[in-house]
């Protein structure tokens, strides 16, 4: 539909006039008067314009001048973003000499050839006028401002909807399904049923729900699509599961499956048999066909059906009727349900049409979209979704919307990403008269499109905040239907013929075999392009008028020398670009830039200082290491819209001044700050004025490490972060290095922190009182050397009350001490001894009458050698606990009376301590904290723990790792036994010996001549095991035991992970004589040549990091190849 791409063309070249007519060279040149004929004949143009949306015209009759429109519309655009790039040019590179520049024969020869350029557009547009008469169009009214007035609704929030409806019954059945033991091995389980049905939400609420969640140890999500790329499925499960141990239980969701092809399935599934995964792993997958589930020989397959009239009533009546819509009246309702019973059942199409109603306050509004004859349409986009596109209240974010057909379908979408883009192609232009940021703009243009289900929620984190979004591929769909010939996705089989007319552009590496000429017919017109990096040198001369280009994949060396002739690129990104070098110089002469975005702070150009119309320097990768030297930003003052800044190194050598910072107003995100020991005093600190800056979410301050500090230098440390004092809105506090003995007062008054951190902070005595904190939720303290105790006091008012009652029914108050803390980590601080609350201070105040910690879920102490205790009588939600290196058990004795439902325990190297009574034995502690969490706890880690001879373990435990025990002697049952550093294991494990089915055994001293295998007992039952080697070891099983040696340890064995056995040549033979052994990987065998002739049960081999293994036996070409060709999978050996 052209419409998208035309409408509001000319409202948009107005607002560049207006902001080109006001610029000292133009005033200069005397170009006003020819700037403000071209404004009169836009705004002409949008008169046009609107004339023929009032009157309906039939689109064939003027399709012919909406193009011939949109082609003038786009020159004169591109004349003055070229105008806009000479301004900006003469500004930075003729700074203090601009009269002079004036004068000069060039300047004159180029404001001739300005001249000539508006003149010839202005003939363009009479043409363009004459065609509208020729039409019967007539201009409607005139434009009087640049930007004509719009009006922004106030849409609600966007609601992360946690529940569905309708679909109870089902969600348990699927979780019954995935969570049941199955006979076959990596059963398949799907979820079929025709678009918009919900398959996706399904099949999330399965993968979320607390029963997988508990089951499977690994869970991945990968959205499939047109794209069955099975290797790369494969190496994103491969390196999640060697992340952790092997025999991992995970569950792979497979989403939107569309691939009939049963041999990449079967390559697919038998290579994920052998990845490490334990037995009872499962894949659930969604599509909408049956040829897909016959394929891959699904075990279950559930169908979805369409919602019921009531529960499709419900869904629709969650948002129409919420609050900010209409009231819930028999009119109103009477008109819902009709439409809603037009939606058919479709929960997608419901969610689009409640969205859409929300924003309609009368019944007129309502009963105009009931009688749309969208509804009786006969295309393939549903009709909800046309409706909820023909009601967007903008026309730029009609733009918006299309532009997003470019993506590929399933793609994750990133909001800042996606508005810098829109911002880019002119779509978010704010009204006269307003001071509101194109940002802003953007961020409330991606919220309507998520509320009206244009957009979609995708990837949540660990916290469940929404990091990434997606388009429903119904609603792609839609977006490409409207975007016909301007968005187009090139592949390497592509005809080129019908791409004249694009604007935005994908392509593949499979475009770089055709010839210039017909590359520069078809992309002559390309605004936003998207290529493989290694082909940009083919593809960037011939676009005229490039504004967006992003890059992607491995780039080694320098861009070409072509993308320095891209005077009108305002996007570039190169985020997805490893391996490429420092920018070259040229990218700091593309002055329209607005948008930066690279891979490594280490990518920036010099002088990138010069680009002053940037807003916006994106690094993705954030860790720093060699920022400390840079010097990049000297000049940082000259980049007056600059809004997102990664980091600022302080430097006076440099002439980078902290003050510079302060006329930034518009800072958003994180902004980091390196070096700060070279800033002299608050006063200074206190320029930059980040207590103005609302919008900046994460401060992170860091002093240079090792900086020698002697007296004053300290105190000007402190006075320092004193000055630094950022805005109330701050969410996340980092500081580094920082060599006070006191912290800055503001820090306990951030009320709306919700993540701090203190890392190296080594001469600081005191730490700042943050449980009154209401939103704190997670605390990382690491390197505080000289804290001996952290104290939190009451702060009146702030501090968290509560009224409770009593075992008398008496209210008593109740203070609450870091109300919402989740996560606490304390980490290197070798002088803490105590972590106090008022109850044990000497306020005086009743124990029972503080409550600390009442939400932590997560309690992380490492080398806190002396730490004794932690304010707390229990912790009720806490699910994980790691301590490590302590000098006494009291501090575990403490925690093993609070905590009772805990799921994962690690403890390692805690002393017995002096002077401890029989009763805080490590046994007693041990078997206390053990019985308190005897159902809820999963996977428990212990080594090194003085005094432990025996474990009870509870009924709920799967995996239990122990780590250099000598004296333990009893365990009893358990199913997954990891062994590491305890050569005598054979005391204890051989009283579960029967009942073990998955086994690790490692980390034995290197001492050893031989692999400690058990003497006097086997493991019957194992049918998964895993060994660690290492150097000195020159033989697995030693050469004199017989042929039956492992049959007789392990006569069940299925499946067999070997590590690091670097000195062993070859494998022996009683490993090829194990009767059940299906799947075996070799890993990091370094010196091994040969492997046995394995019998045909064999159907799994994976090799990794074994050369001589992979050069013998290489697929097809290695001399041995014919010994193991049988195998039916092999990996590693190409």
């Amino acid at each position: 539909m052209a419409d998208a791409f035309v409408t509001d063309l000319a409202s948009g070249l107005v607002f560049k006039l207006v902001s080109l007519a006001a610029e000292e060279v133009i005033q200069a040149w005397n170009l006003q008067e020819n700037l403000v004929m071209l404004r009169e004949r836009l705004e002409t143009i949008d008169a046009l314009l609107s004339d023929a949306d009032s009157k309906k015209l039939n689109m064939s009759a003027v399709q012919s001048w909406f193009n011939k429109l949109e082609d003038v519309a786009r020159e004169a655009d591109a004349f003055m973003d070229e105008l806009a790039y000479e301004v900006t040019r003469r500004k930075v590179e003729n700074r203090g000499m601009l009269g002079h520049f004036f004068s000069t024969k060039n300047s004159v020869l180029y404001r001739s050839k300005v001249a000539h350029k508006i003149k010839s557009i202005h003939t363009s547009f009479d043409n363009i006028f004459q065609l509208a008469r020729d039409l019967g169009l007539q201009p409607v009214a005139q434009l009087t401002t640049t930007v004509q007035p719009r009006e922004m609704r106030n849409t609600p929030p966007f609601e992360y909807e946690s529940l569905i409806v309708g679909r109870d019954d089902e969600i348990s059945f699927l979780v019954d399904a995935v969570c049941t033991n199955h006979a076959e091995d990596l059963p398949v389980i799907a979820v079929m049923g025709m678009g918009g049905q919900g398959k996706t939400t399904l099949a999330r609420m399965v993968y979320n729900s607390d029963v997988v969640t508990d089951t499977f140890k690994k869970r991945m999500w990968v959205t499939v699509s047109d794209d069955f790329d099975f290797m790369k499925i494969l190496n994103q499960m491969v390196a999640s599961l060697t992340s952790t141990a092997s025999g991992v239980k995970f569950l792979l969701v497979l989403d939107d499956v569309w691939n009939e092809r049963p041999e990449q399935w079967d390559n697919l599934r038998n290579s994920l048999l052998g990845v490490g995964g334990a037995r009872e792993s499962k894949i659930l997958i969604t599509t909408r066909k049956q040829k897909v589930v016959e394929v891959m020989r699904c075990l279950i397959t559930h169908r979805v059906e369409k919602l019921s009239e009531e529960d499709s009533w419900e869904l629709f009546k969650r948002r129409a009727f919420s609050r900010g819509g209409v009231l819930e009246t028999a009119k109103f309702a009477a008109m819902g349900r009709k439409m809603v019973e037009r939606c058919g059942g479709l929960p997608l199409a419901i969610k689009a049409l409640e969205g859409l109603l929300h924003s309609k306050k009368s019944e007129q509004e309502w009963l105009r979209i009931q009688d749309s004859a969208t509804w009786d349409s006969n295309d393939d986009v549903l009709p909800s979704l046309r409706l909820s596109y023909d009601n967007l209240p903008h026309s730029s974010l009609k733009k918006c919307f299309a532009y997003c057909s470019i993506l590929p379908k399933d793609s994750e979408i990133w909001k800042d990403e996606m508005v810098c883009i829109w911002m880019a192609l002119g779509f978010l232009l704010p009204p006269k008269g307003s001071n509101k940021l194109m940002e802003d703009i953007g961020s409330e243009y991606f919220n309507i499109l998520l509320w009206n289900c244009l957009l979609q929620d995708g990837e949540r984190n660990y916290e469940g905040g929404i990091y990434s979004y997606k388009m429903h591929d119904l609603v792609h769909d839609l977006a490409l239907d409207l975007s016909k010939h301007h968005s187009v996705t090139v592949k390497a089989d592509h005809e080129l013929n019908d791409i004249s007319k694009a604007i935005y552009v994908r392509v593949d590496e499979g475009i770089s075999n055709i010839k210039p000429p017909i590359l520069r017919r078809n992309f002559e017109k390309v605004q936003v392009l998207y290529a493989e990096s290694r082909i940009v040198r083919d593809l960037v001369p011939y676009p005229r008028h490039l504004i967006g280009l992003v890059l992607k994949h491995s780039y080694e060396g320098e861009l070409p020398n072509s993308l320095s002739n891209l005077k009108y690129l305002k996007y570039l990104d190169i985020s997805r670009c490893y391996n490429m070098n420092k920018l070259p110089d040229y990218i700091a002469r593309l002055y329209n830039l607005q948008t930066l975005s690279v891979q490594s702070a280490t990518q920036l150009p010099r002088n990138i200082c010069n680009l002053i119309n940037l807003r916006h320097i994106l690094v993705f990768d954030s860790y720093y290491n060699d920022v400390e030297s840079s010097d990049m930003f000297s000049g940082i003052e000259r980049l007056s819209c600059l809004q997102t800044l990664p980091h600022f190194v302080v430097s006076r050598d440099h002439q980078c001044v902290i003050g510079q910072l302060g006329s930034f107003k518009n800072l958003q995100g994180t902004l980091r700050l390196f070096a700060l020991g070279d800033v002299e005093n608050m006063e200074e600190a206190s320029k930059t004025s980040l207590h103005t800056k609302s919008n900046i979410e994460h401060l992170k301050l860091v002093w240079k490490k090792n900086e020698d500090v002697m007296g004053k230098k300290e105190y000007n440390h402190e006075d320092v972060m004193e000055g630094l004092q950022p805005h109330a809105n701050l969410k996340e506090l980092t500081v580094e290095n920082f060599t006070g003995k006191k912290f800055a007062t503001w820090i306990t008054i951030m009320t709306n922190l919700e993540f701090i951190t203190f890392r190296n902070c080594k001469r600081c005595e005191e730490f700042p009182q943050l449980g009154h904190l209401p939103k704190l939720r997670k605390i990382f303290i690491k390197g505080m050397d000289n804290v001996k105790v952290i104290s939190s006091h009451l702060c009146g008012s702030q501090g968290g009350i509560s009224g409770e009652l009593n075992e008398n029914g008496a209210e008593e108050t109740v203070a609450t001490m870091y109300p919402s803390l989740t996560h606490l980590y304390l980490r290197n601080s070798p002088k803490l001894e105590e972590w106090v609350d008022p109850a044990m201070d000497t306020s005086g105040e009743d124990p029972n009458n503080v409550l600390a910690f009442p939400k932590l879920e997560v309690l992380d102490i490492k080398r806190c050698s002396k730490l004794r205790r932690i304010p707390g009588s229990c912790y009720p939600l806490m699910k994980t606990l790691h301590i490590r290196d302590l000098d006494s058990s009291k501090l575990l004795e403490s925690l093993s009376k609070k905590a009772c439902g805990l799921t994962y325990l690690q403890l390692q190297n805690i002393s017995g301590g002096v002077g401890c009574s029989s009763s805080s034995s490590m046994n007693c502690i041990m078997g206390e904290l053990l019985e308190n969490n005897s159902v809820s706890l999963k996977t428990l880690s212990v080594g090194k723990l003085q005094g432990l001879t025996y474990l009870t373990l509870g009924v709920g435990l799967k995996s239990l790792l122990v780590i250099d025990l000598p004296d333990l002697n009893t365990i009893n049952v358990i199913k997954d036994l990891s062994i590491w550093g305890c050569p005598n294991y054979e005391v204890f494990a051989q009283s579960v010996s029967s009942a073990i089915e998955c086994l690790t055994l490692g980390g034995f001293s290197e001492d050893l001549d031989e692999f400690p295998w058990p003497l006097s007992f086997s493991f019957p039952n194992v049918i998964e095991l895993t060994v660690w080697g290492w150097e000195k070891l020159k033989w697995i099983v030693d050469e004199e035991q017989p042929d039956d040696y492992l049959s007789s340890i392990f006569p069940s064995l299925r499946e067999l992970h070997i590590h690091w056995f670097q000195g062993v040549k070859s494998l022996p033979i009683s490993l090829a004589k194990l009767p059940f052994l299906e799947r075996l990987s070799i890993v990091k065998c370094e010196n091994m040549e040969s492997l046995p002739n394995f019998h045909d049960n064999l159907q799994f081999l994976w090799i990794g990091g074994c050369p001589i293994i992979k050069e013998r036996y290489r697929k097809g070409s290695g001399p041995e190849w014919s010994k193991i060709q049988h195998i039916k999978q092999i990996d590693g050996l190409d």
